[in-house]
């Protein structure tokens, strides 16, 4: 055997002997001499590869291994590890051949070689620090694979059953079973909600936007075709496109950016015209991005309007109509409650004002029109004298003169005292009998009952009120009003002042010789400064030397009158 030197330059084994003979050597150039023997004209060669310990090339921070160059690292345990050089790199951040357990080489190595193919890799795991799509390739999608979609600004991965490409971080979808009893398709695109749930997916139903039941649980839309008991998918959030988005299909006429609501009248349909509540419940689908027959787009976002009572801080219970909604500060809620709950009484019906069974209303000086009273009652005004009557007086009145409690009345000219226990008639000759034309004007007369002062009324309590007397008292010992004439008692005027009361009626009693009849049981101390009570239609017979008395029996006031004067007037014929 002979020995020949030999070169091997830019990828090329040259003999210096035999420079005829050439091999070409891919991947090894600019190796240095080299030695070799031919044997039969073989060629027997060999290569010394760079060869150092494990530490010797974690301290190397020098050599660098040419484009191709095999480099050998002992690890001291008579096993070997493998690196390729690129020309650039230092031994530290070159990748294991093989991972560097001298099998085949792993995807980390494959990256770091760089690759010009495009075959795929099978594996069954890879792990790295990102994914790196090619956002310049054009690929078609399929089932589980991931493309880049430029248009649309992310990635696409292929759902089962090949029919939808969900766009990443864009879309939702959710896999359910359709329970409609119907071949739900796609192209209607129709609205569905949760009903139950079957083989550990969604059950869904069509969804109405007619009552809660039916709208509430309102989860996407149909995003493809799912034959009736069947799995597919419904788009939950996000853009589905491809559609007749014109609104021909429900009978409307849809635009770009219009929004699109849950129908309330056909179930699984949708509509541009919002509920106002009384037409049906306010469900938001989405939003239409393209109005077009064929390639119309919605975008999808479930928005269900909230009922009342699913407020966190409402409470709604045993609704009727006529209720209102309340806040009660001991519970911090807003409940329901009735009008007269609610204010603490009652509200008198306005429609009643004025009007037959109904009640009367006040005048601007809180006082009720003559309109609404009898025609027999009659009002008594009150004032400090005589000369601060008004000038013209009115028939239907009666005047009270405080500084001498004398009664008037307006004869149609002049001020008449009918409280007087004495008048002037004229001239009178004969008997008193003879007068026959005195004797039928003067067909009656009137006692007077006065309190001089006044006081707070107390519940349940009996008062009496006689002859002139500073207060009632609540015995009838001290408060006779002695009868000068025999005659009958057709009728009696209570009045009274006072301050505050509320409107819980007292019951007024005529008492003759102590005998006492109940003559009303509706006299009032309410919130008017004055009250009066006309008592008509009596019928008490009395003889000259009676007592007469009236017993007030008070009932138990939520307000008690306060600063009360009475004055009575007893008219006898």
């Amino acid at each position: 055997m002979t020995p020949y030197k030999l070169k091997i330059l830019n990828g090329v084994l040259k003999l210096k002997s035999f420079a005829d003979v050439v091999l070409n050597i891919f991947g090894i150039k600019d190796l240095g001499t080299q030695t070799g023997n031919v044997n039969d004209g073989l060629i027997d060669w060999s290569i010394q590869h760079l060869t150092k310990t494990t530490a010797q090339w974690n301290a190397d921070t020098t050599t660098i291994l040419l484009k191709g160059q095999l480099g050998i690292e002992d690890t001291v345990n008579t096993s070997f590890k493998l690196k390729i050089g690129n020309g650039t790199n230092l031994w530290s951040a070159l990748s294991y051949v093989g991972g560097g357990a001298g099998g085949s080489q792993d995807l980390q190595s494959v990256t770091d070689l760089g690759s010009t193919t495009t075959n795929a890799i099978n594996t069954g795991g890879v792990t790295s620090d990102y994914l790196q799509l090619d956002t310049t390739a054009t690929n078609t999608n399929a089932v589980g694979k991931v493309v880049w979609n430029d248009t649309l600004g992310t990635g696409e991965i292929g759902l089962k059953g090949g029919n939808i490409n969900a766009k990443l971080a864009q879309d939702l979808y959710a896999r359910v079973v359709n329970k409609t009893t119907q071949n739900l398709l796609r192209a209607n695109y129709q609205a569905v909600k949760v009903q139950s749930a079957q083989g550990q997916r969604l059950a869904v139903n069509f969804a109405q936007a007619n009552n809660d039941l039916n709208s509430a649980d309102t989860i996407g839309i149909v995003a493809e075709n799912i034959n009736n008991n069947q799995e597919g998918f419904v788009i939950t959030v996000g853009q589905i496109e491809n559609l007749d988005t014109t609104g021909t299909l429900q009978g409307e006429t849809w635009t770009d950016g219009d929004v699109i609501y849950l129908s309330p009248t056909t179930a699984g349909s949708l509509t541009n015209i919002k509920p106002d509540g009384s037409t049906g419940h306010i469900v938001v689908i989405g939003y239409v991005e393209y109005a077009h027959q064929n390639n119309g787009k919605i975008y999808v976002k479930i928005m269900n309007g909230w009922e009342l009572s699913e407020l966190h801080d409402c409470y709604i219970s045993s609704l009727s109509n006529n209720q209102i909604l309340t806040y009660e500060s001991s519970t911090d809620l807003w409940k329901n409650k009735s009008v007269a709950t609610a204010l603490g009484y009652t509200p008198e019906n306005i429609a009643n004002k004025g009007v037959a069974n109904g009640y009367a209303p006040l005048e601007s000086d809180s006082k009720i029109d003559a309109a609404y009273l009898p025609s027999y009652v009659s009002d008594v005004l009150e004032y400090a004298n005589l000369a601060a009557f008004p000038v013209t007086g009115a028939s239907n009145k009666i005047y009270v003169a405080l500084d001498t409690n004398k009664v008037y009345r307006w004869s149609g000219s002049v001020y008449i005292e009918v409280s007087a226990n004495s008048g002037v008639w004229g001239a009178i000759t004969g008997t008193i009998t003879n007068q026959t034309d005195l004797v039928s004007y003067v067909k009656g007369y009137s006692l007077q009952m006065i309190c001089t002062s006044s006081i707070n009324l107390a519940d349940n309590q009996n008062y009496f009120i006689g002859s002139i007397q500073t207060v009632p008292f609540t015995t009838d010992t001290n408060t006779r009003l002695i009868c000068p004439k025999s005659g009958t008692i057709k009728s009696v005027v209570f009045s009274s002042r006072q301050t505050f009361g509320s409107g819980e009626s007292s019951t007024l009693a005529l008492g003759v010789n102590g005998s006492y009849t109940n003559i009303s049981t509706s006299i009032l101390f309410n919130s008017n400064p004055l009250n009066n009570s006309l008592i008509t239609g009596l019928s008490r017979s009395v003889n000259a030397g009676d007592y007469i008395t009236l017993r007030l029996q008070t009932p138990a006031w939520v307000t008690n009158p306060i600063a009360v004067s009475i004055n009575c007037i007893i008219y006898i014929e």
